[in-house]
């Protein structure tokens, strides 16, 4: 986990000022763009669950039509899953925007859309890998969260898939996991505290925190990148 360093990354409060000055110029922009993921859960979830109450209603009743329920089932699982697809829509646009300082709300959407298989499929290793390291007693789940916790955007910034991407990420992190770990713990505190504020602490963190973090975590890539150079 540890190699011989040979320059210091950026410190947390130059790292701060760094990412809130790239993150103030698109707020808007971000704030959309999680909207859009939301509005289309708020919107298919209910219809998705909707469909189960009413496949499992005729269950109640002698007469019910197995046909009916299998439409209605099918309709439930459509509706479930167009609203997974427009969250993971959601999120690939956001890591776009924040890739590419030029893309506006309409251009992240659709870069976003031609990157969310590969997004997704990284998405899901990196969640495999985390989960199956917290099996292991927790502490490798902690340390692979870290060492792939920018695989994401190497994919967007440097175009390495799949695994690829995992391997760049953890050559990236390693002599600077304890760094990183730190810089990291700073932004998961902030964002606890700001969800202690009754009601608007969860908006703020969904539309504000979120976005300044993967702004956050895509600043600190770039100092990783510049200290590996």
């Amino acid at each position: 986990m540890e190699e011989t360093q040979t320059k210091m990354l950026l410190p947390v409060v130059e790292l701060f000022k760094k990412s809130f000055d790239a993150y103030y110029k698109k707020i808007w922009t971000y704030a959309g763009i999680i909207l859009f993921g939301f509005i289309g859960a708020l919107v298919l979830l209910p219809a998705g669950l909707i469909g189960f109450l009413i496949s499992y209603w005729p269950f109640q009743r002698r007469d019910f039509n197995i046909t009916i329920i299998l439409v209605d089932v099918l309709l439930g699982l459509v509706g479930i899953l167009i609203c997974i697809i427009f969250s993971l829509w959601s999120k690939t646009a956001l890591y776009c925007a924040v890739k590419d300082t030029a893309l506006k709300f309409k251009a992240s959407l659709e870069v976003g859309w031609q990157k969310i298989a590969s997004f997704f499929w990284i998405s899901l290793l990196v969640g495999l890998a985390t989960l199956g390291g917290l099996i292991l007693l927790i502490i490798p789940g902690i340390i692979f969260a870290i060492w792939f916790c920018f695989s994401m955007f190497v994919y967007i910034d440097e175009g390495a898939k799949g695994t690829s991407a995992l391997k760049r990420s953890k050559q990236l992190v390693q002599g600077y996991w304890w760094p990183i770990f730190g810089r990291l713990v700073v932004i998961f505190v902030v964002a606890i505290l700001l969800s202690w504020i009754k009601f608007f602490g969860t908006i703020i963190n969904i539309f504000f925190v979120a976005p300044f973090t993967i702004v956050f975590l895509y600043a600190l890539y770039q100092d990783l990148k510049r200290v590996k150079s």
